[in-house]
């Protein structure tokens, strides 16, 4: 898998109307979904990390950022602040400590992409029952 990925929420265009609406009449509430979603994910990729020997402290390092407002939008963060974190994720090559002479490559467990992959097949179906919860079924 490529080191620089982008994940693209497909679906997501018919709910636009339907967000700003949202937006408009209850601001507080896009906040709501934002910080549920960003709690599933990091569910979902803490759960998907293997713990170790030196690994154990990989898995309780996910945080998740205040929700940012922008002028389109807003969205939330995820980070995970361990050292190894990225090594862990995408790979890395195994070198011999005497000669610096690569033995082999360590492949990425790719946790957080596998998690955001599963994030995609479920946001369209979430964000359908919020609105609808929010909208009181009119959507």
């Amino acid at each position: 898998m490529a080191d620089d990925f982008t994940i693209a929420f497909d679906g997501i265009s018919e709910f636009q109307a339907k967000l700003e609406a949202v937006r408009a009449q209850y601001p507080y509430k896009e906040e709501e979904i934002l910080l549920k979603l960003g709690k599933t994910l990091k569910a979902s990729a803490k759960s998907k990390t293997p713990t170790g020997v030196s690994k154990k402290h990989v898995k309780n390092q996910y945080k998740l950022s205040k929700v940012n407002y922008l002028k389109d939008g807003t969205n939330i963060t995820m980070t995970n602040t361990s050292p190894l974190f990225h090594l862990l994720e995408k790979g890395h090559v195994i070198r011999n400590e005497k000669n610096g002479q690569a033995l082999g490559f360590v492949p990425g467990k790719h946790m957080v992409e596998i998690a955001m992959l599963e994030l995609e097949q479920t946001l369209p179906a979430t964000v359908e029952d919020w609105l609808d919860g929010v909208l009181g079924g009119a959507s």
